[in-house]
């Protein structure tokens, strides 16, 4: 019995590391799609989106052809451009205000890339009229939208000017944007 019993043990199959080559071999597999996937995502996530570039290309090509302009009557191509103003512009009001400062942060959008390097090279100039545009605010009509709808016109017309007036051009700035409005 001794002798059967040895028999079976040798007998019995080993695993020869078969099994071993499997498991790589499926991880690698595993890792390789999971890479694919990934960059896959990566490409879809990363592409501009070709229906809104076609949508506003039409549009465009629309009102060319009514000979309609844009709503504040520039002619915009291209991404804009956010041209932040830097730190905030605080001045104290006038007198008869409820309010005795004002403290604005301001984004200026443009579709010109020349804009940039002109509002760098006449920023003193551009924060002084603002601080002086600022400094006639009604804290009363500012608190309404149209207040500040009518405040962002204004100084959007004030930058302009400013850099017609160094830089030669007209309308560089499209828009005006608050990121930060604090009346006290």
């Amino acid at each position: 019995m001794a002798k059967a019993e040895a028999v079976e043990k040798e007998e019995a199959p080993k695993p020869a590391g078969g099994g071993n080559k499997m498991v790589t071999i499926l991880m690698i597999v595993i890792i390789l799609l999971l890479v694919a996937v990934m960059g896959v995502g990566a490409m879809l996530l990363l592409k501009k989106p070709a229906a809104d570039g076609g949508h506003a290309a039409t549009t465009e090509q629309s009102a060319d052809a009514h000979g309609d302009k844009k709503a504040d009557g520039a002619d915009h191509k291209g991404e804009p451009i956010t041209i932040p103003l830097g730190q905030p512009v605080t001045v104290n009001l006038s007198a008869p205000n409820d309010a005795s400062l004002l403290q604005v942060e301001l984004d200026l959008i443009t579709y010109d890339h020349a804009a940039d390097a002109a509002v760098k090279a006449n920023r003193g100039e551009i924060i002084n009229n603002i601080m002086l545009a600022l400094s006639d605010v009604n804290a009363a009509k500012l608190r309404t939208r149209e207040g500040k709808e009518a405040l962002q016109k204004e100084l959007k017309d004030t930058v302009n000017a400013v850099l017609e007036k160094r830089a030669g051009k007209k309308d560089l700035i499209a828009d005006v944007f608050f990121t930060k409005l604090l009346m006290q």
